[in-house]
């Protein structure tokens, strides 16, 4: 079974063989969906990996703004960086090399999130909006990592607003509920959940594990089979355990589920929303 991996993020400079490798031997036929750190070229990479890797644009500066000038500075458009960051996406988009932004975090006050790196902001901030209106007149992707106490009005809205826009939500809205994440779903056509950080690897946030998915969480992926796409989320300390999680998918999450819905979460949905090459 092919896997579309749309939280596969780049890390410490590594080579493009890396990753060949990397997904070759998982059986990872698409990967990318979020960005990698400083010494990393989402452009390049994908020149490298080809059509195969997602690149998305953001990441790298948004970190780099916040380092710089704290939380407050992530909604300030005039600053150098943002500037270069929107020249570069106007173009990148438009020759089809990249296809969204990601993983751009909008709240990570969780206690999971490395120190130093927790902020809270507004979804619908100038900076973040900027990035879905690229996104929205070229049909990109946006993914955002934020949590349910941010509220789920704002996701609304701006779905609503870019329609033409597929939101991606970074671990399926950590500290959301099932039935939030299906009131979610149900009210909007743009808005999807990757499954990234939510096996035993990551530690206490999986809900599936050895006994499978949770049976709350396994209904709302059956009931929405077309809007949830995988993800493993190889950062913070797990970069190299990548091996690990794309087996832990393998035995507790897919067979957990129908087999039409499993092709769908494992790869068909993805295929389909990103317009991925089979």
């Amino acid at each position: 079974m092919p896997i579309a991996d749309m939280h596969m993020h780049l890390s410490r400079g590594r080579s493009a063989e890396f990753y060949r490798e990397q997904m070759a031997r998982n059986g990872v036929r698409w990967g990318g969906a979020v960005g990698g750190g400083p010494r990393d070229d989402v452009v390049a990479m994908r020149e490298a990996l080809g059509p195969h890797y997602v690149a998305a644009l953001g990441q790298t500066e948004f970190f780099a703004t916040f380092f710089e000038g704290g939380a407050a500075a992530l909604s300030d458009v005039e600053r150098p960086r943002f500037k270069a960051l929107f020249e570069t996406a106007e173009r990148e988009f438009q020759t089809g090399r990249v296809k969204g932004f990601g993983e751009i975090h909008i709240n990570n006050m969780s206690p999971f999130s490395p120190a130093g790196t927790q902020r809270k902001i507004a979804l619908e901030s100038p900076v973040v909006l900027r990035m879905f209106e690229i996104a929205d007149r070229h049909r990109g992707f946006v993914q955002i990592h934020t949590m349910r106490d941010s509220g789920m009005d704002e996701i609304k809205r701006v779905a609503a607003r870019f329609a033409r826009t597929k939101i991606i939500l970074s671990h399926c809205l950590p500290g959301a509920r099932p039935e939030d994440v299906a009131e979610l779903l149900s009210r909007t056509k743009n808005v999807f959940c990757e499954l990234s950080a939510k096996g035993p690897v990551h530690g206490p946030r999986f809900f599936y594990s050895g006994d499978g998915i949770r049976p709350e969480w396994r209904k709302v992926i059956v009931a929405h089979a077309d809007r949830f796409m995988l993800g493993t989320d190889p950062c913070c300390g797990l970069e190299d355990r990548y091996d690990e999680m794309i087996a832990e998918i393998r035995t507790m999450l897919l067979p957990d589920l129908p087999p039409a819905v499993m092709r769908k979460v494992a790869y068909e949905n993805a295929v389909r929303i990103l317009g991925l090459p089979k």
